[in-house]
C-alpha cells in the first residue's frame, strides 16, 4: 500500500472517529433548573405514608416502603444523629451518591464528577450544604452514550428531632447529564 493511502486512511479513519464523538453530544437542556423546598420523614419512627427518600430523576420526595424509586433516604438514628443514606444501603442501585460541599449553597454552581459516598451515611445537620447524583438513567435521555445521571445540591435548613423530620431547599437539574446547579436553562 502507497505510504500516501495510509496517511489518508489514517485521515479518514480520525475523521470518522470525531464525527462519532458528535454523535454522543448531550441534547439541548431544555427543563430549567428551579430552587424547591422539601420535607422528608425519617425512614424510621414516623407514621406510614409520609416520603423519606428523594426521587433525584424527578427531583422529589418518595415514600421508599411503596417501592418507589429513590436515591437519598434520611433517617435519624437512635442516638439522635441525622443522616442521609445513598440507595445502595437500603438495597437499591448502586450509583447515587451524597457529597458534603464546603461553600454555601449559592456557591455551588456545578457538580463535580468523582468522590460521592455511595457506601455509608452522611451526617447532617442545619446548614449542611451537599452535592447528589442520582441513579443512572436512560429513559428520559435522547443521547447514544447510554444511561445518564441527574445532579442537585441539597441544604438543610431545619432539623426537628421531636418530629423526625428535615426540611431541605434543593436545586435538582433534570436534564441528561448537565451538571450546572444554577437557576435557569444549564449550559453544562
Amino acid at each position: 500500500m502507497p505510504r500516501i493511502s495510509l496517511s489518508l486512511l489514517w485521515l479518514a479513519l480520525g475523521a470518522g472517529a470525531a464525527a462519532g464523538c458528535g454523535d454522543t453530544a448531550l441534547p439541548p437542556a431544555t427543563i430549567e433548573n428551579t430552587i424547591d423546598t422539601v420535607h422528608l420523614w425519617a425512614l424510621n419512627g414516623t407514621d406510614v405514608g409520609t416520603p423519606s427518600a428523594l426521587d433525584l430523576l424527578a427531583g422529589i420526595p418518595v415514600r421508599p416502603e411503596l417501592g418507589d424509586v429513590f436515591d437519598v433516604g434520611f433517617d435519624i438514628e437512635p442516638d439522635g444523629t441525622a443522616v442521609l443514606i445513598p440507595a445502595r444501603q437500603l438495597g437499591g442501585s448502586e450509583t447515587p451518591g451524597i457529597q458534603v460541599m464546603t461553600t454555601s449553597f449559592d456557591m455551588v454552581t456545578r457538580a463535580p464528577l468523582e468522590d460521592y459516598v455511595t457506601d455509608s451515611s452522611t451526617t447532617i445537620a442545619q446548614g449542611t450544604v451537599l452535592t447528589a447524583r442520582s441513579r443512572s438513567s436512560s429513559v428520559q435521555c435522547a443521547v447514544t452514550v447510554g444511561s445518564l445521571p441527574r445532579y442537585a445540591k441539597l441544604e438543610i435548613l431545619e432539623l426537628d428531632a421531636t418530629d423526625r423530620t428535615v426540611t431541605l431547599q434543593i436545586l435538582a437539574n433534570l436534564n441528561c447529564g448537565y451538571r450546572d446547579l444554577e437557576e435557569g436553562i444549564p449550559v453544562n
